[in-house]
């Protein structure tokens, strides 16, 4: 049964591959013909991958826990609760990261308190 699964998706993941190697190559070459610096494909932003790790894991963590609860007290079947809580708090975990990423990629003025005028 595995093999009927493994062959069409490692069929599909090279068709998709060498789509994505041909479209890149036409980029690069349409950059150098234009006569452009391709040290833009060299740039990465700034990212915050361990924090976007830790907070994955933490919310992963965080959701499994939970699910253990849901499922003792028959809140949610056992299956029900594992996978939806591990989704659910990985997910908000990755919107958090962003959030946080966004914040301290833009330049926030200092904060001044408003004091009343006398």
């Amino acid at each position: 049964m595995q093999a009927d699964i493994i062959v069409p998706v490692s069929v599909f993941a090279m068709v998709l591959g060498i789509v994505y190697l041909s479209y890149r190559k036409k980029e690069r070459m349409a950059l150098i013909q234009s006569g452009r610096d391709s040290s833009i494909f060299g740039q990465d932003k700034q990212c915050y991958s361990t924090l976007k790790w830790g907070l994955l894991l933490f919310g992963v963590g965080l959701g499994l826990l939970i699910a253990e609860g849901l499922s003792r007290y028959e809140v949610l079947s056992p299956e029900v609760a594992y996978f939806s809580m591990a989704f659910i708090f990985g997910g908000a975990a990755l919107i958090v990261d962003f959030l946080i990423e966004k914040a301290r990629s833009q330049e926030l003025p200092p904060y001044t308190e408003d004091k009343p005028e006398k």
